[in-house]
């Protein structure tokens, strides 16, 4: 019985076979008139396909390998992705530069781009906002106007088959890639769903083949071999995935001429955070690979010449303003009903606060939210309206009914976009013992692996009337330096489906009138962790105590999104 691949190119549909035979006589007889390429490389040097494969986090280290082909003058032709594979041949084939791609994934806020929605619908993780995030990168390009051919690999949910797909915008093709079962809802392409890629054909190199592509250089990530934890589940669950997938992948693998193998620590195939790492192993493997690939390459062509270039990309400043107009787009996309819990602490009154917050359709970069205050002078029953992004800023408006007080307070907290890591704060309260303070906050001004070190310089005003100050002391000055210490340094612990980075937090606020240096002291400790939601949903919580000047000691905890 003759074997039939299990994947189609786009959404063709099926034609008469006498029609088939007319059409093929007709480009034959054409091509053998006017010859065609079948890449825009030209007919001087072989057709080069580069398959990128899937594997999460660990397809960052594509971009390493990106950068040591441009360094040995390899060529591509084509690009073929799967998964992860697909969100950087994408990027690539739209012009971009391998520093440029690197910049994009060092500087994306998931948080922004990801939503939990309640109820969930299709998936765990609501992606709209990353499909317009996406587009907006890849200036709504559809295939044809790509600078190097691209076919993402999906599977269709209906049918079960892989599809290679070419029509359409590249950024609706690269989402379907990506789109992991249960955590990601399936993707709409013409009329049929599709997921990853990656549950039939990881490495699709058998796809470049089918292409026509003469030379195949494939990428394919895998855990290393490691002692397993049987008794953790998650463990269990991850590595069954991981063995399923894996079986597709001999098959699929053997079209390539060079199959580039990187052998990958199982904890981290969620750790989008090391970029760096991940692409330094990318560009170690692909230089160790180099001589096979010129190897393969001279075996077509003899006197093929390898020349370095670089994809010239966008300069740091274009890319910035691509990143924000993206970044903007992403969250005016209209979000599903979504409610998000938090706790946190007031810092200005020193008061623990529980709040709901709830985004929906058109509210975009708007949420609605609810807080509760437990302090009867400052805290109590609070509703809130909340705009911005870590891009363009954010701004806070509230209305807070305290029990001891007659009258509602009315506040507003204002942070700046974030400058070299610097962010401008400031708060108005209508009411109470402080009416205002401004901040100046820089949260890493010394970082290491293992401890960072943040300042906050903060200028008070007072309400004179509140506690009968005298004039000249309703001015304060306020320094408070904080120290973050990582007992692991980078490591990230894989509780799946969060990873965790532990911490341990100390800092003390110095608080003095203007008029005369009378300090007064606040002591902060806490334990906490840094948690990431398959390792792009960031999380964090906390919990600590505060000792005051007069010794009181208030227990606080937090929990951000």
């Amino acid at each position: 019985m003759a074997h039939h691949r299990q994947f189609k190119i786009g959404n063709m549909a099926k034609v008469n076979p006498r029609v088939s035979a007319l059409v093929f006589l007709i480009f034959f007889t054409l091509s053998c008139v006017f010859p065609t390429r079948t890449f825009a490389s030209g007919a001087s040097k072989p057709a080069v396909a580069l398959v990128l494969g899937g594997g999460s986090a660990w397809g960052l280290s594509h971009i390493g390998l990106l950068k040591a082909l441009e360094e040995n003058g390899v060529p591509i032709d084509l690009l073929v992705g799967t998964s992860m594979g697909s969100i950087i041949a994408g990027l690539y084939a739209a012009g971009y530069s391998v520093d440029n791609i690197i910049e994009i994934f060092t500087s994306f806020d998931p948080a922004t781009l990801f939503d939990i929605p309640f109820p969930p619908s299709g998936g765990y993780i609501e992606t709209k906002g990353l499909q317009q995030y996406l587009d907006t990168l890849l200036s709504s390009k559809t295939y044809d106007l790509l600078d190097i051919p691209c076919y993402p690999v999906a599977v269709n949910l209906r049918t079960g088959q892989v599809q290679v797909l070419n029509r359409g915008k590249l950024s609706t093709g690269i989402q379907a890639s990506m789109s992991i079962p249960g955590v990601f809802p399936p993707v709409l392409v013409e009329g049929e769903y599709y997921v990853d890629g990656g549950l039939k054909n990881q490495v699709a190199a058998d796809v470049a083949a089918d292409l026509g592509a003469e030379i195949i250089i494939a990428v394919y990530l895998k855990s290393k071999l490691t002692e397993v934890d049987y008794d953790d589940l998650s463990a269990n669950l991850i590595r069954s995935v991981f063995t399923m997938v894996e079986g597709y992948v001999e098959a699929n693998v053997a079209p390539a001429d060079v199959l580039v193998e990187l052998e990958m620590d199982f904890d981290t195939f969620i750790d989008f955070h090391r970029v760096s790492s991940f692409v330094e192993q990318g560009y170690r493997a692909g230089n160790k690979a180099i001589a096979q690939i010129k190897a393969a390459i001279l075996a077509h062509n003899p006197t093929f010449e390898f020349i370095p270039y670089r994809q010239a990309g966008y300069s740091s400043g274009e890319l910035q303003q691509i990143l924000k107009e993206a970044e903007l787009a992403a969250a005016k996309v209209p979000k599903r009903f979504t409610i998000k819990p938090g706790l946190s602490y007031d810092h200005d009154h020193n008061f623990n606060q529980f709040e709901l917050k709830i985004t929906h359709g058109s509210l975009g970069l708007f949420g609605l939210g609810y807080r509760y205050g437990f302090d009867a002078d400052q805290g109590g029953h609070e509703a809130f309206i909340a705009w911005g992004t870590k891009r363009r800023g954010r701004a806070d408006l509230f209305i807070r009914q305290s029990p001891n007080r007659v009258k509602p307070t009315y506040g507003l907290a204002i942070n700046s976009p974030e400058y070299k890591e610097h962010v401008l704060e400031a708060v108005y309260f209508s009411q109470g013992e402080r009416a205002w303070r401004a901040s100046l906050v820089n949260r890493s001004v010394f970082e290491l692996p293992w401890a960072v070190t943040g300042l906050s310089l903060d200028l008070i005003g007072q309400r004179q009337n509140e506690t009968n100050l005298l004039p000249e002391e309703k001015l304060i000055l306020g320094i408070r330096p904080e120290v973050t210490l990582y007992p692991w340094g980078e490591r990230l612990f894989p509780l799946f489906p969060v990873l965790a980075r532990p911490y341990l937090t100390a800092g003390i606020a110095i608080n003095s009138p203007l008029s005369a240096y009378q300090p007064q002291l606040t002591y902060d400790a806490s334990i906490g962790t840094d948690l990431l939601l398959f390792g792009l949903y960031p999380r964090r919580f906390s919990v600590g105590v505060r000792l005051d000047n007069e010794h009181n000691v208030r227990w606080k905890a937090e929990l951000h999104f």
